[in-house]
């Protein structure tokens, strides 16, 4: 389901409205995040390596402004990388499938470009003080914190509390979509 992104979308919708959730809101965000990164590499390839055009046929030519999403509107649906790098992937696995192989590997790090829409997005899914930080487990939070403490931030940094996001949604609030749309089927039969 999470690939359809009819079905996602209306899953997503659900979500927001009746969980007030912002989990769909963290998966918006980590895919422009994620777009921002495959875009700064492919920048930092293309300007240390003369023939990126495999890189440019897979990535299009397009650059986007990334910024965090904080409506209920989906806009990395309609970004140049959607139909390449599903939702469901996190950012080091999406890189390792649209840029040339060995390229990158489980050390590289966020580049440069894209730090400051990390500290955002780390500020505010993961801050203390935040009203959006989301409910993942402590340890996750804390691996990815102690990574930004030492400066350390490989690519992977984010992708188990990517991961724990979908397991929230998938488990705990599609229960309560199915049950939605179950109780709809049976009012629109009766």
């Amino acid at each position: 389901m999470l690939d359809n992104s009819e079905q996602r979308e209306k899953f997503l919708r659900f979500a927001t409205q009746y969980y007030r959730s912002g989990l769909p809101l963290f998966l918006s965000d980590f895919q422009l995040l994620k777009y921002q990164v495959i875009e700064a590499l492919r920048n930092s390839r293309r300007s240390t390596s003369t023939d990126n055009s495999h890189i440019a046929s897979h990535l299009g030519a397009n650059q986007h402004a990334v910024q965090m999403v904080k409506d209920d509107r989906y806009p990395h649906e309609s970004h140049p990388l959607a139909h390449l790098v599903p939702i469901t992937k996190g950012i080091f696995e999406s890189a390792m499938l649209l840029l040339p192989p060995n390229s990158i590997d489980k050390t590289t790090q966020f580049p440069e470009a894209v730090k400051s829409a990390f500290s955002n997005f780390v500020c505010t899914y993961f801050g203390r003080e935040s009203y959006m930080a989301i409910s993942i487990p402590s340890e996750v939070v804390a691996g990815i914190q102690k990574a930004v403490e030492l400066s350390n931030v490989p690519l992977s940094v984010l992708d188990c509390a990517k991961d724990e996001v979908l397991f929230l949604l998938c488990t705990d609030v599609f229960a309560g979509y199915c049950k939605r749309l179950e109780a709809q089927c049976c009012s629109t039969v009766n």
